[in-house]
């Protein structure tokens, strides 16, 4: 009996999707716009940005949620399968990509925008700190040994965004020359934060930061400096061994600041302040929003305050 009730439920959900392709198609055929919808927030900005008004672009990541955890419900995919086109980074960096191209199947189209990328441009993940035991390394969304966060490289960035281009012009060929002219004035923008980050780290004070969880790894290894993670890539925390160093590194180094972010909260993090007498800077890893961020953010803008904050935990 479970079996079939198993077997009905998942007939239904196919067929709510078929009905909401054809709704899709309805819709694009209609004077109303597509939908495009991505995961992490720059891969959306990169995308509102390029497109202008010709699509509306929504991420599926609630505000300040954590991305590594995320799990959309039954009925948040079915509005997936409505949209034009699904965008993410690729299967084996983005968490929840597998979950909702697997559910929407033929009915709407998946494109992963970093999957060009070499394996050169890919960062391993630093395990430097060995994590406490008791936790379990089975995290259902550890992503193999590549850094996900590579959005947080600008140079990186220009790849992606020049693959949603290609991918905007396809479906929307009769907008092409709109494409290039705003995709050119969003490169331009990238490659000042290149300069800018290459500015600020080219002779700094000290060569570490400290931040809550290991996400800044491709700005570390292109700008050359370490990351030193509280906790681990996948918000892993910390043994007792990898604390005690963590603070000697701290005293040792007298790093001032310790870089917090936007949708990640530690107990250990505050522990380690407390005990270094450090002071919290705010650093946003871009990957969602919070409802304190403005309306009109863009990519560029939180990483013009990103810049802020790695000048004074580098050079203050």
């Amino acid at each position: 009996m479970k079996k079939v009730l198993i077997l009905l439920s998942m007939t239904l959900f196919a067929l709510s999707l078929t009905a909401c392709s054809d709704a899709a198609e309805t819709e694009e055929d209609g004077s109303e716009t597509a939908t495009i919808y991505t995961t992490v927030f720059p891969l959306q900005s990169f995308t509102e940005q390029i497109a202008g008004d010709t699509v509306t672009v929504e991420t599926i990541y609630p505000n300040g949620v954590d991305a590594h955890s995320y799990e959309p419900t039954q009925q948040e995919i079915l509005e997936y399968a409505e949209g034009s086109l699904f965008i993410y980074t690729t299967d084996a960096l983005d968490p929840v990509a597998e979950t909702i191209t697997s559910a929407i199947g033929e009915n709407t189209e998946a494109f992963a925008a970093a999957e060009g990328i070499s394996e050169e441009n890919m960062v391993e993940t630093d395990h430097a700190h060995e994590h406490d035991e008791s936790e379990s390394h089975d995290h259902e969304h550890a992503q193999g040994s590549q850094d996900p966060h590579l959005w947080l490289d600008p140079v990186v960035s220009i790849s992606m965004a020049e693959s949603i281009l290609d991918r905007l012009i396809e479906m929307y060929p009769e907008h092409e020359d709109l494409y290039n002219e705003n995709f050119e004035a969003l490169k331009s923008d990238l490659e000042d934060i290149d300069s800018q980050l290459q500015e600020i780290t080219q002779s700094p004070k000290r060569d570490s930061v400290y931040i809550s969880h290991e996400s800044i790894g491709y700005l570390a290894d292109r700008y050359h400096f370490e990351q030193i993670g509280i906790s681990g890539i996948n918000n892993q925390q910390p043994s007792q061994q990898a604390l005690t160093e963590i603070v000697d590194s701290i005293e040792s180094t007298e790093a001032p600041y310790i870089l917090y972010e936007q949708n990640t909260s530690s107990s250990t993090t505050d522990t380690i302040r407390n005990q270094t007498d450090t002071e919290p800077l705010e650093f946003h890893n871009i990957s969602v929003l919070t409802d304190d961020d403005p309306e009109d953010a863009t990519y560029q803008s939180i990483m013009q305050e990103n810049i802020e904050v790695l000048d004074r935990a580098l050079n203050e």
